[in-house]
């Protein structure tokens, strides 16, 4: 692909750069007067306890490096995959993302049962390490049994028949890329540090798979205990081959829901379970605008495990009827927010790019020529019918965030309450429609320093120069 259009805007981050309205978790509306009064007393004190010592907060992207299944199947030129990777990577970087994650499900094709099938697909795997590390991206891999989120469309029983030869396959995996000269994959710079045990488990449990051919009962397949004992044996068999390694559970789907929640609270009461995971995975796809979906999620998992690291390993928003462009560019900052706020240390956005626009009435096109379906609203960028990449808002705010988070750690923010939040040396301030920043600030549209004790009409990270 060809180079992104956008240029890269002059941040100005120096001195006392701080984030103006980063913590927009108000009303979505933000036609409230200017007028509206700011507590002058001291901040009350945070509504979630503080959170635990750890790595400050970052940014990542889930599946920035991806190549989709139908075009793969077709097979490419050689060479052409690396260059395909290497370009989504360059542009995950160029965003600020310090972290990818791959995905047995979309790419890299890696879980057991795909490489039983084609064991080239670690070549695969093999690119998509390379890419990442070329531009210091730090890489989150999947190790799973079985492909994806439709599972059931491969087995009857999720825990495999042959335990030994499933943690084998985990051991000849981290292996690979665990940097110790010992049978690693060529080109290796870095060790694979973070690996997460397959993918929502909750999602397999309560709801039939995509394009189901066989009878599915709710509530049968892959409960608590079967993923247990996959957690269990995957993080043992993966600490055998790299000491170093760090275990993430599957990010449950739904940990905002009554299910999600049930399922993630029995699973961390089997024994073994707390001492197999190193930091918490979530997947929570708010379906409000204030963050409070977002918010029961997080407090959902910490609840299972107060006492380990949170990482939101999938979340963004759509464009649909409430969310258009501005709005979704908005959601990268309250969702960041309000997950720092709650002790995360990491939120991967989903996606990077999302794909070619087709023209009005064309089949799978959408009025306005916007693509639709799945994930292909949600990411950071547009990829135009030219192949061109360029930003959404929603790219600019997670740029602009980026860079602020290379200096500050956003963890030590605290919301007062809906709308208005500050850092404990009381900048950056948000009011409904009104922005003070009185120890200075920088607007997360344009990237450029807000003067100290201005006021913006509008949301700070959507006002103009």
């Amino acid at each position: 692909m060809r180079p992104s259009r956008v240029a890269l805007a002059a941040l100005g981050l120096g001195g006392l750069a701080v984030v103006a309205g980063i913590l927009a978790s108000g009303t979505h509306d933000a036609g409230l007067s200017a007028q509206a009064a700011l507590p002058t007393a001291p901040p009350p004190p945070p509504s979630a306890p503080p959170p635990p010592p750890g790595a400050p907060f970052s940014l990542g992207i889930n599946e920035a490096l991806a190549v989709p299944s139908r075009i793969l199947d077709r097979g490419l030129p050689p060479g052409e995959l690396e260059r395909l990777l290497a370009d989504d990577a360059v542009q995950a970087r160029r965003l600020g993302a310090r972290a990818v994650r791959g995905h047995t499900g979309n790419f890299p094709r890696i879980s057991q049962l795909s490489l039983a099938r084609d064991p080239s697909r670690l070549d695969d795997a093999d690119a998509w390490v390379r890419a990442a590390q070329s531009e210091g991206l730090e890489p989150l891999l999947m190790l799973s049994p079985w492909p994806a989120n439709a599972t059931y469309n491969h087995t009857d029983v999720y825990v495999p028949p042959d335990l030994p030869a499933y943690e084998a396959y985990v051991a000849r995996l981290v292996e690979r890329y665990d940097h110790d000269g010992v049978d690693d994959m060529p080109g290796l710079k870095a060790p694979v540090q973070y690996w997460e045990v397959d993918n929502e488990p909750d999602l397999k449990f309560n709801t039939p798979p995509k394009d189901g051919t066989k009878p599915y009962t709710p509530g049968t397949f892959c409960p608590p205990e079967d993923y247990a004992k996959v957690l269990i044996a995957s993080a043992r068999a993966a600490r055998a081959a790299y000491p170093g390694v760090r275990i993430l559970n599957a990010g449950p789907f739904r940990p905002h829901a009554a299910t999600g929640a049930d399922y993630i609270q029995k699973l961390f009461k089997i024994p073994g379970v707390m001492d197999a995971v190193d930091v918490l995975s979530l997947h929570t796809y708010p379906d409000d605008h204030e963050g409070s979906t977002l918010e029961r999620g997080i407090r959902a998992v910490r609840a299972a495990a107060p006492d380990k690291p949170v990482w939101l390993t999938e979340t963004s928003m759509a464009i649909d009827a409430d969310t258009d462009l501005a709005e979704q560019g908005r959601q990268v900052a309250v969702i960041a927010a309000k997950s720092a706020a709650l002790g995360v240390e990491r939120i991967f956005w989903h996606t990077l790019a999302d794909p070619p626009e087709r023209p009005e009435g064309a089949r799978g096109g959408r009025p306005g020529g916007g693509p639709g379906g799945g994930f292909s609203t949600n990411s950071l960028l547009r990829t135009l019918s030219d192949q061109t990449r360029e930003e959404k808002p929603a790219g600019t705010v997670y740029r602009n965030l980026a860079a602020i988070l290379a200096e500050r750690d956003l963890r030590r923010a605290v919301v007062e309450s809906p709308g208005l939040s500050r850092f404990p040396d009381g900048s950056a301030l948000l009011w409904q429609g009104e922005a003070r920043a009185p120890h200075g600030g920088v607007n997360l549209r344009t990237g450029l320093q807000i003067e100290q004790g201005l006021n913006t009409s509008a949301p700070a990270w959507l006002a103009g120069p």
